[in-house]
């Protein structure tokens, strides 16, 4: 219906081409990722450093995070560029926000575990523990990592200027059990599974693309099932993107074995 009317519109007023095109050569991707098995419980994490305050914050292992009806968090899920190659931007995220991403140092963990983060967007490194000390080490691959004290009164600001093909491991020096994951793209074609398992990717351009699947358990997510089709051994699938309408990949099951357990 929306394209008809927009042919009847362009037979009427030629300057409305590009926005009736516009209107429809952009959809949407969403779907839940659920753990398809039991999983173990979480392993509580023996604080030796700073005990008195971190033994408080009931750490445990949180590799895998499973919660409710399986729900499994923290899958980024990207659209995957080839090398030299660019990507349509929908007019309303040509710009990378201005608001930056924020990695926090709280309770003896980093918050949140997987961050996405667009390139030229202010990354912000906080230290929400007062009187606790942290150091955030970041290694990239393509950016210039760092290595660097974080104090509760002055976060880390940092831009990044290159796409990465894969999440970055950040870690904490002081205290070893802390661990994140950062994924930096050029593009906003990008999301991470929340505490439901739910993820959405939204005005991606009209077409056939290849879409990445990477959890921190495993990396690339090989033989997945995703709707119709699989991963393959490099955690892509191939999947078709209508114009003005959302791609519904349902219920994403995800056994321990394509998890590496």
């Amino acid at each position: 219906m929306k394209n008809l009317i927009c042919l009847l519109l362009i037979a009427l007023f030629g300057n409305l081409v590009a926005q009736c095109a516009n209107a429809a050569d952009w959809g949407s991707l969403k779907g839940r990722l659920v753990f398809d098995g039991t999983p173990a419980k979480p392993k509580a994490i023996v604080a030796k450093v700073d005990t008195e305050f971190c033994s408080q914050q009931n750490l445990v292992e949180e590799t895998l995070v499973v919660g409710e009806k399986g729900g499994l968090s923290n899958v980024f899920v990207y659209l995957y560029v080839k090398k030299g190659k660019s990507v349509d931007i929908h007019p309303d995220l040509a710009e990378p926000s201005e608001k930056p991403a924020v990695l926090s140092n709280k309770g003896c963990r980093f918050e949140p575990r997987a961050l996405i983060v667009r390139t030229l967007q202010p990354l912000e490194v906080r230290n929400s523990d007062e009187g606790i000390g942290h150091n955030t080490k970041a290694s990239f691959f393509a950016n210039p990592g760092f290595n660097e004290t974080v104090t509760s009164d002055r976060p880390l600001n940092k831009v990044f200027n290159k796409t990465e093909s894969y999440p970055a491991e950040v870690a904490c020096s002081i205290h070893p059990w802390m661990k994140a994951f950062v994924l930096i793209r050029d593009n906003p074609y990008m999301a991470v599974s929340d505490a439901k398992g739910n993820f959405e990717i939204k005005n991606i351009p009209a077409g056939k693309h290849q879409f990445s699947f990477w959890h921190e358990a495993k990396g690339n997510l090989r033989a997945l099932p995703v709707g119709s089709t699989k991963t393959d051994r490099k955690g892509k699938a191939k999947l078709e993107i209508k114009g003005d309408e959302v791609l519904d990949l349902g219920e994403i099951k995800v056994s321990p074995p394509v998890l590496g357990l």
